[in-house]
């Protein structure tokens, strides 16, 4: 496969298709480890899914009381750019002949030397984490809710400890991320349960919010809202290792296609009914705007399973990359030494996390991790990466124009939704009775 076939091959209609076998059971990477390709398609999809999928369910309805029915485009748009860059990120992976690179970092320093590589660690990590986080305290304050109606007197912090436990049991437990498909399919699904529930019910719920008030576009807060957006299509940590897993890799553009089209169909239909019906008063999560009753239960408990289930498959992503780099295998420690320092590390990472989980407004933390990390990891450095690995010429004008696009989109939700965060999480801080909500 030589450079120049392959820049024609991207231009030329812009195929994503991998030129490589796709029949070899292992694929080597750049550190020369051999891994097992023997994960289905199926799998991947499932993977992506419920990664992606859970928190757009619970704010995308404020996301567009943010910025209003124009942010219906924004999620369209943001749904292009997420397949568009993560077909790209998985092309530069490819970039050498002969070999892939193992992770997205690796992708910063082949492009922009330890610098690169820094940089986009430290983006990295603080989506694998920082969105982990977010799921813990989501499980955890939406059992308590649940808890208070029936008079269970046990306080928040103890049910976000009691999320933490069901997270790290599959974290410690299952090791790649083929292994932990079986809970994508579960999440998946239970993310399909909650968009229904909330469709029903909140449609059956209209006449009682039919005055409530919408607006077309709200300029000040839009690129907020895009930031949050930007939150709800954050997958390309993961794709690196998803696509690893893959027996038939050449199928990752049909895979990533699909999976956003169902996200995309879920993501439109609860955010256009939860801002249909709840307009100004549409919170984070939606089902809080719900009538209490056993089918909103439903939907919380569906949603807190999906939430357990996504966060180890993130936090899997993060170990890999952590394990690899200091050589945690079962060919240099063994079996039962490589999972001992596996379990314990992992175990100390999901420990560390449920302390912010704890304490930290969930609502603004999606929103500043969308904005900063997901914002530059999703629209921006994929593109700079390509065209530092590939050159700009190497892609036809459509698609240069599109990336032009999606950087400035990228940058502009980096900027005006960060500092729109990093506000709200003071606010909670220094005046905790005007912020509540939040959390």
């Amino acid at each position: 496969m030589e450079a120049k076939q392959e820049h024609k091959h991207v231009t030329d209609g812009y195929s994503f298709e991998q030129d490589f076998d796709a029949e070899k059971a292992v694929d080597h990477d750049s550190s020369g480890h051999g891994h097992e390709r023997n994960g289905s398609s199926f799998g991947a999809y499932f993977n992506i899914v419920c990664v992606i999928a859970g928190t757009g369910t619970l704010q995308l309805p404020e996301s567009l009381k943010e910025g209003g029915w124009v942010a219906i485009a924004c999620i369209l748009l943001a749904a292009a750019i997420a397949v568009f860059t993560g077909n790209l990120l998985i092309r530069c992976l490819y970039y050498k002949d002969g070999e892939r690179l193992s992770s997205y970092p690796e992708i910063g320093l082949v492009s922009f030397g330890k610098a690169g590589k820094y940089i986009i660690s430290v983006l990295n990590y603080s989506i694998c984490l920082g969105g982990s986080c977010v799921y813990i305290s989501i499980a955890g304050n939406s059992v308590y809710d649940l808890a208070t109606h029936i008079n269970v007197n046990v306080s928040a912090a103890v049910w976000v400890i009691i999320a933490a436990v069901l997270v790290c049991l599959p974290f410690v437990l299952v090791k790649s991320m083929k292994e932990v498909a079986i809970l994508a399919i579960f999440g998946a699904v239970a993310t399909l349960v909650v968009v229904i529930v909330v469709m029903v019910v909140g449609l059956m719920d209209y006449p009682a919010n039919a005055s409530n008030t919408h607006n077309v576009v709200v300029w000040g807060s839009l690129p907020a809202a895009m930031g949050n957006i930007c939150f709800s299509f954050g997958g390309n940590v993961v794709y690196p290792h998803v696509e690893s897993a893959m027996k038939n890799p050449q199928s990752w553009a049909k895979v990533l296609v699909f999976a956003v089209l169902t996200i995309l169909g879920m993501y439109l239909c609860i955010a256009v009914v939860g801002y249909h019906v709840y307009g100004h008063l549409a919170t984070t999560p939606i089902y809080d705007n719900l009538p209490k009753g056993p089918t909103t239960t439903v939907a919380i408990l569906m949603l807190v399973a999906h939430v357990i289930l996504a966060a180890p498959i993130m936090l899997t992503s993060f170990a890999l990359e952590v394990e690899e780099a200091y050589g945690i295998t079962v060919q240099r420690l063994g079996k039962a030494r490589e999972f001992m320092i596996r379990g314990a590390f992992r175990a100390l990472t999901v420990f560390i996390l449920t302390f912010p989980a704890i304490f930290l407004p969930v609502g603004k933390l999606m929103s500043l991790i969308g904005s900063f990390s997901n914002s530059l990891m999703i629209f921006v450095l994929p593109i700079v990466c390509y065209w530092r690995l590939f050159g700009i010429r190497s892609m036809n004008y459509a698609s240069l124009a599109f990336s032009v696009i999606c950087i400035l989109v990228g940058i502009l939700a980096c900027i005006c939704g960060t500092k729109d965060a990093i506000a709200g999480i003071v606010k909670v801080f220094t005046d905790p009775e005007s912020a509540k909500g939040m959390h």
